[in-house]
């Protein structure tokens, strides 16, 4: 057993009773270690107060103290109404899926006049690129190409 005075001191000092329960260091370097002081700041923060020092004992960790776990239910989300579709536009023809009618025409035997397009359709100049189509439109033209 300890002597009554120890155990007062070692009470009043914090960290002697940690030191007074840790087993004694074994090596030489390990008992001067155990003899510095443990290290603290100087008054304005920016350097230990005495050097060389010793680190902190450590802590026991703090206990965890039991929390009521809550549990919310989810918002019930109402679903949106259900929203006809409008009707599928017609679907277009084959022929206009292979001749579309904005599609560029090939142009061929130019002359001052006008150009014959693939079908042999003439169709006459109007000015610098444009040409008039046989049912009276203006259209683009490109070198060989007439896009309407």
């Amino acid at each position: 057993m300890m002597p009554r005075a120890a155990l007062c001191l070692m009470l009043a000092l914090p960290g002697a009773w940690a030191l007074a329960q840790a087993p004694a260091p074994a090596s030489p370097e390990l008992r001067e270690y155990a003899k510095l002081p443990v290290c603290t700041l100087s008054a304005d923060g920016q350097r230990l107060a005495v050097e060389p020092c010793r680190t902190a004992p450590a802590r026991k960790p703090m206990p965890r103290r039991p929390v009521p776990q809550i549990i919310q239910r989810m918002p019930i989300v109402k679903q949106a109404p259900q929203v006809a579709m409008p009707a599928a536009p017609p679907s277009p023809s084959l022929q206009t899926l292979l001749n579309p009618p904005n599609a560029p025409k090939a142009l061929n035997n130019c002359g001052p006049t006008g150009c014959n397009d693939a079908n042999g359709t003439h169709i006459n100049n109007a000015g610098p690129g444009t040409v008039i189509s046989p049912s009276g439109k203006v259209c683009n033209r490109n070198g060989a190409w007439v896009q309407c």
